[in-house]
């Protein structure tokens, strides 16, 4: 799946990915609203009009924080499902791609998680629901092509999805917060957790189950 987004200059030097990366701590311990222009450049050791020379304000700073982490990885995560052949490897692709992102930088789904279900921030909240239906809309596309190949059954794509990325992204929220997120969100876990979502846990003879229809999703 070809992923698109929109064209955002990367940081340009070593101070811009300083100014990034002491706000994407500061968001990551306090929160959007907590973490204040003063305190972001007080830790980068720049003046204000410096990080206003990169950014045009604090949501402007957010917002570019956030797609120097994302954007190359939305687009890799969304090449290798497109080269990936078969609904249970493209899901165990986008679970291992997932985990492997957030434990290597565990403030990320951090600020992700406290910022996208924390009380609303108008223009982040609609930012962050943008992220959100990208990666939304590769477990979609996968969910959609396994339905029609008769790999999956008992729902629609979006009620599938919904489910896929509910299993995976709370144990990103959970042991991204733990020490060693790295061992903790390992590859092992990532194809455990594609197996209980294909075949499931329950013991003895299965019934065959039907989702009803996920209607006027806001992700699609």
């Amino acid at each position: 799946m070809i992923v698109t987004l929109p064209a955002v200059r990367p940081p340009t030097n070593a101070t811009e990915e300083s100014l990034l990366d002491h706000a994407l701590t500061l968001f990551a311990e306090k929160g959007y609203e907590a973490a204040s222009v003063r305190e972001i450049i007080e830790a980068t050791g720049v003046t204000r009009p410096v990080l206003y020379y990169y950014c045009s304000s604090k949501e402007d700073l957010f917002q570019r924080l956030v797609h120097w982490k994302h954007d190359e990885a939305y687009r890799e995560l969304g090449r290798i499902v497109e080269e990936t052949k078969g609904c249970p490897h493209r899901l165990r692709a986008i679970i291992r791609g997932s985990f492997a992102f957030c434990a290597a930088d565990p403030r990320v789904p951090k600020v992700m998680f406290q910022t996208t279900f924390g009380p609303t921030i108008p223009g982040i909240s609609e930012f962050m629901a943008e992220v959100a239906k990208l990666r939304f809309l590769i477990v979609h596309q996968v969910m959609q092509e396994g339905l029609e190949a008769g790999e999956l059954q008992g729902g629609d794509a979006a009620s599938l999805s919904l489910i896929f990325c509910c299993i995976m992204d709370q144990h990103i929220n959970v042991l991204a917060r733990m020490p060693k997120p790295k061992k903790r969100l390992s590859p092992e876990l990532a194809d455990s957790l594609v197996d209980v979502f294909l075949n499931g846990l329950g013991a003895g003879k299965r019934k065959q189950v039907s989702l009803p229809p996920f209607v006027a999703s806001p992700l699609l």
